[in-house]
């Protein structure tokens, strides 16, 4: 099945494998699901287009009776239009669409916020529009529920907020069957990502030990392959490697630290976080830090300069002016990156590379620092991290 972007770490592999007897995981957008009811299919999560729809759907050979939102995250739910075609063309009844109540704000909020969230997906997911005015293609839904619903005898949808506040999981109590959702990727849980909003780190591990006391015997998460070992101790490490973060950044906060010191001085205990549950491959343990700090303090950093800047051009312009020798700062960044200070160079050189104008020396420094962002997106295990390296600035 062929997928529009490869390379989108979101999109699965158009595959369909059994998970338990009736029920299948699609590979869509990360791991859809399917599951079969006496009424028909229930399908969490239609994927990123109405085009990769019905080769999945010939496959399952089934009606599909019921589709679910498993979040309100933009792309998830993309092919819902491929759902309702096809039960036309095969005279069959359209499917009922249902998500959590909340998903209907979060959209009402994409719609009106269409152009940022478009300028960040080009540069989160390297994915160029020709648009970035244009509305998303969002489906309401058609019904939608508060805390818990049940589908079919064995199908419960359960409010899970985690990565979003609507968040829906799937639990199939009579095979143990548990779809985590949006709350379980198979990775560090998905907090901070640098050009979103907050995310409630807490929320996200009461949530994780709620599903874990459900007791499921096999765990399908949003991304990454089915969890059949021990799937509870995955849901409550997971949670405790959330708590101890909560913990350790509160604790710097109440001792007047700043937040970049915080990010370089925790130490993080290996068995929470060197863990293959919790490997860096989206999110980012610096990441969650930040956002801690950022739900407990304001915007300011702290420095007295920060507190009322002048435009961003006009602060370049005058640093690069102060500088008598700007050959000096290209030479110490040079040093530094021979050095393997990669960082450190991009300090110095943004004494000049940010600077407005066509002195050659600047355009060097400009030049310099898309080298050394290429140099740190390969560096970096985030897949976020290596998106904005790479996306320009």
């Amino acid at each position: 099945m062929p997928f529009p972007d490869t390379k989108n770490p979101l999109y699965g592999t158009g595959e369909i494998t059994e998970v338990a007897p009736g029920v299948r995981s699609i590979g869509l957008q990360g791991n859809s699901l399917a599951v079969e009811t006496n009424a028909g299919l229930v399908v969490v999560d239609t994927g990123p287009s109405p085009d990769l729809v019905a080769p999945v759907l010939d496959q399952l050979r089934e009606p599909v009776r019921w589709i679910v939102y498993s979040h309100g995250h933009l792309g998830y739910n993309y092919g819902v239009p491929g759902f309702f075609d096809y039960a036309v063309a095969h005279g069959e009844r359209r499917p009922t669409v249902v998500a959590h109540e909340n998903v209907v704000r979060r959209y009402q909020r994409y719609l009106e916020t269409a152009g940022l969230q478009n300028h960040i997906n080009t540069r989160q997911f390297r994915r160029p529009m020709a648009d970035l005015t244009a509305p998303p293609p969002v489906t309401f839904p058609d019904q939608t529920y508060r805390e818990a619903m049940t589908l079919a005898p064995d199908v419960r949808l359960l409010w899970a907020p985690s990565e979003t506040d609507d968040v829906t999981a799937v639990w199939l109590p009579s095979q143990r069957v548990l779809y985590g959702s949006a709350a379980v990727i198979n990775g560090i849980p998905n907090i901070g990502t640098p050009m979103r909003t907050m995310r409630d780190t807490v929320r996200w591990a009461d949530t994780l030990d709620r599903l874990a006391a459900l007791n499921p015997a096999v765990l399908v998460p949003e991304f990454g392959p089915v969890i059949r070992e021990d799937p509870v101790r995955q849901l409550t490490m997971t949670a405790a490697a959330l708590r101890w973060l909560r913990g350790a950044v509160v604790d710097q906060l109440n001792r007047g630290r700043r937040v970049d010191d915080i990010v370089h001085d925790l130490r993080y205990p290996a068995e929470l976080f060197d863990v293959p549950s919790m490997r860096e491959h989206y999110g980012h343990r610096e990441y969650i830090v930040r956002d801690i700090v950022r739900s407990e303090t304001g915007w300011w950093d702290g420095n007295p300069t920060t507190l009322h800047p002048s435009r961003p051009d006009v602060a370049a312009a005058v640093r690069a002016e102060a500088i008598t020798d700007k050959q000096a700062v290209l030479d110490q960044a040079e040093r530094l990156r021979a050095d393997g200070r990669v960082q450190d160079a991009l300090h110095v050189i943004d004494l000049l590379a940010l600077a407005p104008g066509d002195d050659p020396l600047v355009k060097q420094a400009r030049a310099v620092k898309e080298e050394l962002c290429a140099v740190r997106a390969a560096e970096a295990s985030s897949y976020v991290s290596r998106s904005f390296y790479r996306s320009g600035w």
